[in-house]
């Protein structure tokens, strides 16, 4: 739990847990849209296809 806490920013690990009761459908679209970012540090924050279009 410490991985996702950290990730989501909590800084209390109860926090974590009240959004842990995501649907599978909705676990997976957030993991499409947090691979489409570039990594931290990267540039914008923009999706691969936003930069395209700018």
């Amino acid at each position: 739990m410490a991985a996702p806490q950290a990730l989501a920013g909590h800084a209390d690990l109860s926090t974590t847990m009240r959004y842990m009761h995501l649907s599978p459908a909705s676990l997976n679209q957030a993991i499409r849209l947090l691979e489409q970012r570039d990594p931290v540090g990267g540039n914008s924050g923009a999706t691969k296809a936003e930069e395209k279009q700018n």
